[in-house]
């Protein structure tokens, strides 16, 4: 592979690991990105990083000012929760779909086993920090499979288009309170009952109120997702800081 070849594909690597980590909710809407920092976290050159930076304002998540740098881009509140309530009837769809189509074997067992591990998460008295990454992966798994269930293929991607906003993507879970988390997980467990016994009108409600609630957890937190973006801005933000402090 030539040295040209070879710096695209890490600058592809480092845009989709930069890409991810936003849409997660690891960096605030107005949090500050710099080149050095980013490049010393990924242990590259900046070389790459400027690549990943570049093409990340290309696609509108990252802005760029001669006289600020990159930081993340800044949605509104009202934007936030319109991608959310596009989720909400999108994703109720899939669960429509699924129901009626039914699940095959080994998609039950994905679900049951998604289930399985929410069930661990939210046993004990309070949430555990090292839980917050399994559980947050569980939750995009859990989203996605039945997606794919509903083997409608345009409309995982308009859901995908909907997640492309930070904060409103199913990569978000709110780790702030364990009723809010055993709330989530307990919806999971109505929504894939409804799934399993072929509820399809069921199923999509459930979701629909699942999504919307999500949202509504976002919006009360909001004021403190801006104070700590508007403090990020003011020091360096790479992808070394803990992400879970976040949210």
């Amino acid at each position: 592979m030539s040295t040209t070849a070879s710096s695209f594909t890490l600058g592809q690597t480092v845009a989709s690991r930069l890409r991810n980590a936003i849409l997660a909710g690891h960096y605030q809407p107005g949090s500050r990105l710099t080149e050095l920092g980013l490049a010393d976290d990924m242990q590259t050159s900046r070389t790459p990083v400027i690549a990943a930076l570049k093409a990340l304002t290309e696609q509108g998540l990252v802005r760029y000012a001669s006289n600020r740098g990159y930081w993340v881009r800044e949605f509104s509140i009202e934007e936030i929760l319109e991608a959310y309530d596009i989720r909400a009837t999108l994703e109720g769809m899939a669960c429509r779909l699924a129901a009626e189509r039914g699940l095959s074997g080994a998609v039950s067992q994905l679900l049951e086993d998604c289930i399985q591990i929410g069930d661990r998460v939210v046993s004990g008295e309070r949430l555990v920090e090292e839980d917050h990454d399994a559980y947050r992966q569980m939750n995009v798994a859990f989203h996605n499979t039945i997606l794919h269930a509903s083997e409608n293929k345009q409309l995982g991607e308009f859901v995908r288009r909907a997640n492309e906003i930070p904060l409103a993507s199913d990569r978000i879970v709110m780790w702030t309170s364990l009723d809010i988390v055993r709330r989530s997980h307990d919806a999971h467990v109505r929504v894939l009952d409804a799934i399993a016994k072929g509820q399809g009108t069921r199923a999509e409600m459930l979701m629909r109120e699942h999504v919307y609630e999500a949202g509504q957890v976002l919006k009360m937190y909001w004021p403190e997702i801006l104070a700590k973006a508007k403090s990020h801005d003011l020091t360096e933000t790479t992808l070394s800081e803990d992400p879970r402090n976040d949210l």
